[in-house]
C-alpha cells in the first residue's frame, strides 16, 4: 500500500567505522526531530557489523536496514552475509541493486537471486533501478523497463508490498556540481514506471506501489523534488551522513508545498 508518510531513508554507507559515533547521530537525530519524527518513516542503513548493536540499543524504536545482501543462502560461501543472519538480527529492510553495487557487478540477475533470497527470509526489499545516462533516442527507459520486470515477472505478486522501488538515475549521484534531476523530470519517471506496472500487473498494483528517489538530494531541493516529484519518499547518502542535514531535509518536506498554496489562494473549482 502507498505509505500514508514519506519514506526517508538514511544510507550511511561506509561513513561511520566507529559504533558508538553511529549510535550517537542517531539519538541526536531522535532529538532534534522531536515531534516531526512521527511524520515519516525513517529507516536508518548502517554498515553490516553496527546493526546488531543498533537494534540492541535501539530496540523497535529505529527501523534498520541493511545496505545488501548476499545472492547466496546458507552454506560454503565465505565472507557474505545472507538474509537469513540479517533477519535473525532484527532487521527489516535491505537495500538491493544500489547503483554502487551494480557498478561492483551485480546485474539484473543477480539482482533477482538477492531480491528472492531477502524475501524468503521475510525481508522487506528497497530495490534500487536507474539509468547510467540518458540519450536523445531514450534508450535508457528500456533499462529502467528491463530492471523493474527483471524482478516483478518472477517474485510472487503476493509479495510485491514488501518492495520499494528507489529510482537514482546514476548520473544524479554524488556528481561534481551535485546537480539533481528536477521535479518535473522525476514526475515523468514515476508515470514511466507505474504504466509499466499497471500494464503488466494492473492498476490496482501500480497505484499500491511506493517510488523513492535518490540523487543529490539537498535540504534545498527536497521538498520540490518530494512533492512536486510525486515520490513516495527519498532515498538519501551523503546528506544524511551528517545530523543537521538530514534534520533540514525532514522538516522541509514535511510540509507539503501545495497545501500551502492552498491556504494562500484557495481551493478554487
Amino acid at each position: 500500500m502507498i505509505s500514508k508518510k514519506p519514506i526517508i531513508i538514511a544510507n550511511l554507507k561506509a561513513s561511520n567505522s566507529i559504533y558508538k559515533e553511529v549510535e550517537k547521530k542517531i539519538t541526536s537525530l531522535g532529538k532534534s526531530l522531536s515531534k516531526d519524527k512521527s511524520k515519516v518513516e525513517l529507516i536508518i542503513a548502517p554498515v553490516f557489523l553496527h546493526l546488531p548493536k543498533l537494534r540492541t540499543f535501539f530496540k523497535k524504536t529505529v527501523s534498520l536496514s541493511a545496505q545488501d545482501v548476499s545472492a547466496f543462502e546458507n552454506g560454503s560461501h565465505t565472507g557474505e552475509v545472507t538474509a537469513d543472519s540479517i533477519k535473525d538480527a532484527g532487521i527489516e529492510y535491505v537495500i538491493i541493486g544500489h547503483s554502487e553495487r551494480r557498478e561492483q557487478g551485480d546485474t539484473n540477475e543477480v539482482v533477482l537471486q538477492k531480491v528472492q533470497n531477502a524475501l524468503k527470509s521475510g525481508l522487506k526489499i528497497i530495490l534500487c533501478i536507474g539509468e547510467k545516462e540518458r540519450d536523445e533516442t531514450v534508450k535508457y527507459l528500456k533499462v529502467i523497463e528491463n530492471q523493474i520486470m527483471t524482478i516483478f515477472n518472477v517474485v510472487d505478486k503476493k509479495k510485491f508490498e514488501d518492495i520499494i522501488i528507489a529510482y537514482e538515475p546514476v548520473w544524479a549521484i554524488n556528481n561534481k556540481n551535485n546537480v539533481s534531476i528536477d521535479a518535473h523530470s522525476l514526475h515523468s519517471m514515476v508515470i514511466y514506471i507505474r504504466k509499466i506496472m499497471m500494464e503488466k500487473f494492473g492498476e490496482a498494483i501500480s497505484k499500491n506501489i511506493n517510488i523513492l528517489y535518490g540523487g543529490s538530494i539537498t535540504p534545498e531541493n527536497s521538498q520540490d523534488l518530494l512533492w512536486n516529484g510525486e515520490v513516495q519518499g527519498l532515498l538519501i547518502g551523503r546528506a544524511s551522513w551528517e545530523v543537521d542535514s538530514l534534520v533540514k531535509i525532514i522538516k522541509n518536506i514535511i510540509v507539503n508545498p501545495k497545501k500551502s498554496l492552498l491556504k494562500v489562494y484557495g481551493n478554487k473549482k
